[in-house]
C-alpha cells in the first residue's frame, strides 16, 4: 500500500511539475508548434493525473475497507482474549469438580470393598452356622434314637414278669427245634 502511495505521489508531482513547466514555456513566446506540443503533453499529463486520482481513490477505498476489517478482527481478538481470560477460571472450576467426583468415586469404591468383605464374612459365618446345624441335627437324631431305645428298655423293665414260666421254656425249646 505504501508503494502505491509513493507511485501516486510521484505521478502527481510529475504532473504538477510538468504543468508548471508547460505554463512557463507557453508564456515565453515559443512557436505554435512547440505550443501545440506542450498543450498535448499537458493534456497527457492531465489524463495521467486523472488516472492517478482514480487510483488514489481506489487505494483509499481499499484502505478504508482494510481498516474496517482490521477493526472487526481486533474486536474478535478482544472477544477471544476475554473468553481466554475466563477459561482458566472455568478450567479451575472443572478441575475442582473432577477432584470432588474422584474423591466420591474413591469413597464409594472403599465402601464397596468394605461391603464385599462384610458379605464374604457373612457367607463364612452362614456356612459355619449351616455346618453346625447339620452336626446338631445328626447329634439330635442320634440322641433321639438313644432316647427311644432307653424308653423301650424302660418299658420292658416296667412290665411285670409273666407268670407262665413253663411257656417260655417251651418257646425256647421250640425255637431250638426250628
Amino acid at each position: 500500500m505504501k508503494g502505491m502511495k509513493m507511485k501516486k505521489s510521484k505521478a502527481i508531482s510529475k504532473v504538477v511539475l510538468l504543468s508548471i513547466c508547460l505554463t512557463v514555456l507557453i508564456g515565453c513566446g515559443r512557436s505554435a508548434k512547440e505550443k501545440d506540443k506542450a498543450l498535448a503533453e499537458l493534456e497527457e499529463v492531465k489524463a495521467q493525473l486523472a488516472k492517478a486520482n482514480a487510483l488514489l481513490g481506489k487505494a483509499q477505498s481499499e484502505r478504508d475497507q482494510l481498516n474496517e476489517r482490521m477493526a472487526e478482527v481486533l474486536g474478535e481478538l478482544e472477544k477471544a482474549k476475554t473468553q481466554l481470560a475466563k477459561a482458566p477460571g472455568s478450567q479451575e472450576l472443572l478441575q475442582n469438580r473432577i477432584n470432588e467426583l474422584t474423591e466420591q468415586l474413591n469413597s464409594a469404591l472403599a465402601q464397596a470393598k468394605d461391603a464385599q468383605a462384610t458379605v464374604e464374612n457373612l457367607k463364612a459365618q452362614l456356612k459355619a452356622g449351616t455346618e453346625r446345624i447339620q452336626a446338631l441335627q445328626q447329634e439330635n437324631t442320634q440322641l433321639q434314637a438313644v432316647v427311644q431305645r432307653l424308653g423301650e428298655q424302660a418299658e420292658q423293665k416296667e412290665q411285670p414278669p409273666s407268670e407262665e414260666p413253663s411257656e417260655e421254656p417251651n418257646k425256647q425249646s421250640e425255637e431250638g427245634l426250628i
